[in-house]
């Protein structure tokens, strides 16, 4: 009995633990006020023992209530996790979307290379391929969205068609090495009897921009012509006009008559000076070049100067520039001068759209408002055409559903 009240008394009804401790030490009461303390304890003890009992055979049952609760809203919550997994896999599924971002100085564009393939530009074949190399690293680093083609100046047998196999390169297809490969390709044949021997580029680029690179609406378009000799496409059975003005007339109509969204680079011989000899300036045709039949009295089958000095001069009046075959010239490809003087209205969807009805687009102000602006679907060019510009910084989502 002792033992019991003295463990009795040294914790306190808050528990057992360090901090509950009530007292190390224990004096014990009178021996009357033993038997009452042990009487009470036991009477307490009986009392405790039942209800403890019963409330514990109750909690059992609320535990069980709450037990299945639980459980229900796990499995709800679980139902619904997974509902919504669904759906969204299925919206995920059901189409494609793509976002654009309206914008003066977009991220976006078009660029043709022009090659002359015939045989003399072997020699050049790994300059071309390094300044090439140069040039995409540098595009890689500012568009987020490019198209490129490549095709050549021949049209005996090529007639505008994309190397290889009609293939657009975009930046998200087609790595360095693979682009830098249709280089090489073209340019690998020491005698070439895979193409004519006159360099027609104009008349190739009208056919590849007709064709298969066709310029998207609003997109801004580069062209660059390489090659060691003069243009001699013939256009008199459909003009009068000078080929370089008519050419870029031709290349103008296509964008909309926006000179800004027309640039032309050219790569070629530029001409020899007193101070130069042809073995340290020449790397492919070495002798009796086009450039080098300048003003002396050598004419073409029409009685017209043999060298015209096409694509320097087209060059200049489509503002890009030129540049010497032999030298580094991809630094003066400039991109960044491609600036929208208005707004587009016209957006090429990525994916082509055969039904319609299967479109959804929205717009999105820089701030976050929801615009509404009347839309149509072109299926001849494949874009969305607003009924008015949406406003610059607005962001637009078009989405494809799925059938």
């Amino acid at each position: 009995m002792y033992t019991k009240l003295q463990a009795l008394s040294v914790y306190a009804p808050g528990g057992f633990g360090k901090n509950n401790i009530v007292s190390s030490t224990y004096a014990p009461p009178p021996a009357g006020l033993r038997l009452a303390i042990w009487g009470a304890w036991k009477r307490s003890v009986r009392f405790w023992s039942k209800e403890r009992t019963l409330k514990t055979l109750m909690s059992f049952k609320h535990i069980r209530e709450a037990s299945f609760a639980v459980l229900s809203v796990i499995l709800l919550g679980t139902v619904i996790v997974l509902s919504s997994c669904s759906q969204k896999e299925s919206f995920l599924a059901s189409g494609s979307s793509q976002f654009i971002v309206q914008d003066l100085n977009p991220p976006y564009l078009d660029i043709l290379w022009v090659l002359d393939d015939r045989s003399p530009m072997t020699l050049v074949r790994d300059h071309l391929i390094s300044e090439a190399s140069n040039f995409f690293v540098r595009l890689d680093s500012i568009p987020s969205n490019y198209q490129m083609g490549i095709t050549t100046m021949d049209m005996l047998r090529n007639r505008g068609a994309l190397r290889p196999a009609g293939t657009i390169l975009t930046k998200r297809t087609g790595s360095l090495s693979e682009r830098l490969h249709v280089f090489e390709t073209l340019l690998s044949q020491i005698i070439n009897l895979q193409t004519g021997a006159e360099n027609t580029g104009f008349a190739a680029t009208l056919l590849a921009l007709n064709n298969q690179f066709k310029p998207r609406a609003g997109v801004p378009l580069v062209l660059v012509f390489i090659s060691d000799g003069d243009d001699f496409s013939d256009f008199r059975s459909v003009t009068a006009q000078d080929p370089v003005d008519f050419f870029a007339a031709q290349v103008l109509s296509l964008k909309g008559g926006k000179e800004e969204l027309v640039k032309a680079y050219a790569i070629n011989y530029v001409p020899l000076t007193s101070s130069t000899s042809v073995s340290d300036v020449r790397c492919a045709t070495r002798n009796n070049a086009d450039v080098d039949k300048a003003g002396t009295g050598a004419v073409r089958s029409d009685g017209s100067p043999w060298f015209q000095n096409r694509y320097f001069r087209l060059a200049a009046k489509l503002k890009g520039d030129s540049a010497d075959l032999c030298s580094s010239f991809s630094s003066r490809i400039d991109l960044s001068g491609l600036r929208l003087k208005t707004l587009a209205t016209r957006f090429r969807v990525d994916q082509t759209v055969s039904n319609p009805s299967l479109l959804r687009v929205s717009i999105t102000s820089r701030t976050g408002e929801s615009l509404n602006i009347a839309w149509t679907f072109d299926a001849t060019t494949n874009e969305v055409v607003f009924s008015t510009a949406p406003p610059e910084g607005a962001s637009i989502q078009i989405l494809v559903a799925s059938n």
